[in-house]
């Protein structure tokens, strides 16, 4: 657009020089010019209605057909327009995508409540019979606690992925990383991950290396990755080592298991909201994809590692702290 307009300007600048020159007839240079001017204005204004109004009209179009379910494609156009296409385009298939997360949310927590909802239903019914001796009534009653605190457990993690989406807002700290992964273990040993898990950690050589981070979001992150390994791993005499190498300008860190790991078709998706391995449901929980937030939100990137049948693990980058920039 911007070229046509000043390609009309040299035309105009042009002719004006052309017929103002001292030997120029004065009644045919008026005349000229005139007719230069209104033809180069008749030719901006249909430039304009071209280039620039009917393709936003078509815009214009696009996004009420994108409203009633019409995905609005790209174009080829390399101008200022163009780019105003694609990009709409490419803000409706994140929208898109942002929809089906909140789907696979929605019936997440509907699958999740829904069928211990069922169980407590029927249990209560049971519990009406007044016939119904007293080991049978409280064999009941156990059954609905447990179904309940399943309910309850849905709706706090759901609340934990919302806390963490919305709310980042980090309280950082500078420490080295043998004392980021020492804590991690010593916070393993004190949670209940079960009697038979082991965790150990391994520094390497970058044991005194800083980073700055918020030390109570990344042990939600170890918490949720030592609980994933725990219940999906297949086994339970189950070995965890959290160890830490340097890459580059970062600090590796990973949380391995010696589980029957995740077929390598299956480790991409993994960190997404409600992905499941399970093929017996369509849905699963929020814990890696909270991990990859927080992860996120300190400047590194997560991803996952396994060999099934061998091993699985959550690999994360945090960025090592320059001399410069520890504290005094």
């Amino acid at each position: 657009m911007s070229l046509v307009i000043v390609a009309v300007f040299v035309i105009n600048a042009a002719v004006t020089v052309l017929f103002t020159m001292p030997d120029s007839n004065p009644a045919v240079s008026v005349a000229v010019i005139v007719s230069t001017h209104l033809i180069t204005l008749f030719l901006a204004i249909l430039a304009i209605h071209l280039i620039v109004t009917r393709p936003l009209k078509e815009l214009k179009k696009s996004m009420r057909n994108y409203r009633a379910g019409n995905k609005p494609g790209r174009v080829q156009r390399s101008d200022e327009i163009g780019e105003l296409y694609n990009s709409f385009s490419s803000l409706s298939s994140q929208i898109d995508a942002e929809r089906s997360a909140q789907n696979r949310i929605i019936a997440s927590i509907s699958h999740d409540i829904k069928t211990p909802l069922t169980s407590v239903m029927g249990y209560a019914e049971f519990l009406k019979n007044p016939n119904l001796s007293e080991a049978r009534r409280e064999k009941y009653i156990n059954v609905i606690y447990d179904k309940a605190k399943d309910i309850q457990d849905t709706v706090l993690g759901f609340d934990d992925y919302l806390s963490h989406n919305l709310d980042l807002n980090l309280k950082r700290e500078f420490m080295t990383v043998a004392d980021l992964i020492d804590g991690a273990v010593e916070d393993m040993k004190t949670d209940a991950i079960g009697s038979q898990v082991t965790v150990s950690g391994d520094c390497g050589s970058c044991g005194a290396t800083q980073v700055y981070v918020d030390r109570q979001r990344l042990h939600r992150v170890f918490m949720n990755a030592v609980s994933n390994s725990v219940k999906h791993s297949g086994k339970d005499d189950l070995h965890i080592v959290i160890s830490a190498e340097s890459s580059g300008d970062d600090v590796l860190i990973k949380i391995r298991d010696d589980g029957r790991g995740v077929k390598p078709d299956q480790l991409e998706k993994i960190f997404e909201p409600l992905y499941t391995t399970d093929k017996s449901r369509s849905v699963a929980g929020l814990g890696l994809s909270i991990c990859r937030q927080i992860v996120g939100s300190h400047g590194g990137t997560i991803y996952a590692e396994s060999e099934y049948g061998k091993y699985f693990a959550v690999c994360f980058t945090l960025p090592a702290v320059t001399a410069g920039k520890t504290q005094a």
